[in-house]
C-alpha cells in the first residue's frame, strides 16, 4: 500500500513539473520576452532583440545615445527573475552636418576621438573656407560601426561620403587694389591658381583667398586666361576691382579708357564663358588722367608737385576746326615756358589734346594730333628741348561724365 501511494505520489510530482514547465513556457516565457521589448522600445532602443531561455536573457538592438542606452540596460535588468548573460546593445556610428554661415556643425556618436578629428580633418582639407564645430558629435566605445567599415574615416566612407557631396560649392573671386595695396579674396580650385596670382601681384594680401579641391567646374578658373587679363587689369597704379561670383557673373570696377575697356573685355571673354559683364567703369581721356596717377618723372618731388599745380587747368583752346593757336593761347603758352624750362629735360611731359566727341572720330583723331603738335612746335621755339616730349591724340570722353574734360578741342600739357 505505502509503495502504491509512492508511485502515484512520484507520478503526481512529474505531472506537476510537466504543468510548470509547461506554464513557464507557453505563458510567463513569452510575457517576459515582451515585457523586455517593451522597456527597450520605451528607451528608442531600435532593431530590439531579446533571446530568454529559461532565467538567461541576451539582449542587442541600436540605442539613439549613451542615456538612452544606460536607462535601457538598467529597465532590463529589473524585470526579474531574469538574469542579463549577454548584452549587445550598442550606438550605431553617425554623422550629420548642418551648414549656416560658413560654419559647419557635425554631429553624431563615432567609436573614438580620433574618428572626430579625422572628420574635421577631411572637411577641412575640402572646404578650408568653413568653420567647422564638432561640440555635438561625441565618441564612445559603445558605438558600433556600420557594416564593412571599421574606421579611419575617408572621403569614401560611407558615413562621411554623403556629407561631403553636398559640400561642393561655387568658386568665387574679388580683388581689390586700394591704397594699400591689392587684397585677394574668394575660394578657387586647388590647380595652381591661387599660387599664380600671387606670384603675379607682388606685395598681394591672400590671407582670404583660400583653395579648394572640392569646387564645382567654373569656367574662370583656367590659369593662363585669368591671369593673362588679371596681369592687364591691374597695371594701372589707380584704384580697381575684380570678381566673380558664385553665379559666375564677373564685374569690374575701375577708371578706364574705351581702348582699355576694349582690351580688357576681350581677355575677358574666356575667363567669363559668355556671361555679360557688370561694368563699373569710369572713362578719362588717357592713363594720365586716371586718379592716384603717379607720374614717372624723376624731378624732385616738392617741383614736381608745383610743376603739376602750374599745369593744373591751363588747356589751350582752338576754334572749331582749327589747328591754328591764337594770339591769347600763344600768350599763354609763353607764360608756361619758363616752368618747363627750370623742369629741365627730365620732366617727361605729354602734350595731348582733346578731341571732339560728337565729331567725325577719324577726322577729329587728326585734328587733335595736329594741335597737339602746333602747341609742340611753338614750346620748342620758345627754347623747350624736343627730348623726351610726347604728343599725343586723347579719347574722346563725352561731357557730363566724371572722367570728361571741362572743354573738348583743348590741348593739355601733362607730367608722364
Amino acid at each position: 500500500m505505502r509503495f502504491f501511494i509512492l508511485l502515484i505520489s512520484l507520478a503526481l510530482l512529474l505531472l506537476l513539473v510537466i504543468v510548470h514547465g509547461w506554464f513557464y513556457t507557453e505563458k510567463q516565457l513569452p510575457d517576459l520576452h515582451q515585457q523586455v521589448l517593451a522597456a527597450l522600445a520605451k528607451q528608442g532602443v531600435r532593431s530590439a532583440a531579446a533571446d530568454v531561455r529559461f532565467l538567461d536573457l541576451r539582449i542587442a538592438g541600436n540605442a539613439p545615445d549613451r542615456a538612452a542606452l544606460e536607462k535601457a540596460r538598467a529597465a532590463v535588468l529589473a524585470i526579474r527573475p531574469l538574469r542579463l548573460v549577454k548584452d549587445e546593445l550598442s550606438i550605431p556610428a553617425s554623422l550629420r552636418a548642418r551648414l549656416a554661415n560658413d560654419i559647419l556643425t557635425l554631429e553624431g556618436w563615432l567609436p573614438e576621438e580620433q574618428n572626430i578629428r579625422e572628420a574635421a580633418r577631411l572637411i577641412h582639407l575640402l572646404r578650408p573656407d568653413l568653420t567647422v564645430t564638432t561640440e555635438g558629435l561625441h565618441a564612445d566605445a559603445q558605438v558600433r560601426w556600420p557594416e564593412s567599415e571599421q574606421g579611419p574615416l575617408t572621403a569614401d566612407s560611407r558615413l562621411m561620403a554623403p556629407i561631403i557631396e553636398n559640400l561642393k560649392v561655387a568658386a568665387w573671386l574679388e580683388m581689390v587694389k586700394d591704397s594699400s595695396g591689392i587684397k585677394l579674396a574668394g575660394l578657387v580650385p586647388a590647380n595652381g591658381l591661387r599660387g599664380q596670382l600671387v606670384k603675379l601681384l607682388s606685395g598681394t594680401d591672400a590671407t582670404e583667398l583660400k583653395e579648394s579641391a572640392h569646387t564645382l567646374p567654373s569656367v574662370f578658373s583656367d590659369t593662363d586666361s585669368l591671369t593673362s587679363f588679371v596681369r592687364a587689369f591691374f597695371t594701372s597704379p589707380s584704384a580697381r576691382r575684380f570678381s566673380i561670383n558664385k553665379e559666375g557673373e564677373p564685374m569690374i570696377e575701375a577708371a578706364a579708357t574705351r581702348t582699355l575697356e576694349s582690351e580688357w573685355l576681350a581677355l575677358l571673354r574666356p575667363v567669363t564663358g559668355g556671361k555679360k559683364v557688370i561694368s563699373k567703369l569710369v572713362f578719362y581721356p588717357s592713363e594720365y588722367h586716371f586718379p592716384g596717377y603717379k607720374p614717372e618723372s624723376t624731378i624732385p618731388e616738392t617741383q614736381l608737385e608745383n610743376l603739376r599745380e602750374t599745369l593744373s587747368g591751363q588747356s589751350i583752346s582752338f576754334d572749331p576746326g582749327r589747328q591754328t593757336l591764337s594770339a591769347q593761347e600763344q600768350a599763354k603758352l609763353a607764360a608756361l615756358t619758363p616752368s618747363l624750362l627750370t623742369a629741365g629735360p627730365v620732366v617727361k611731359l605729354l602734350i595731348g589734346s582733346h578731341p571732339d566727341p560728337d565729331g567725325n572720330p577719324e577726322s577729329e583723331r587728326k585734328l587733335a594730333l595736329a594741335r597737339a603738335g602746333e602747341v609742340h612746335s611753338f614750346l620748342v621755339e620758345q627754347g623747350l628741348p624736343a627730348s623726351d616730349v610726347q604728343t599725343a591724340a586723347f579719347e574722346p570722353v563725352r561731357a557730363g561724365t566724371p572722367g570728361a574734360p571741362e572743354n573738348p578741342r583743348t590741348v593739355e600739357i601733362l607730367i608722364r
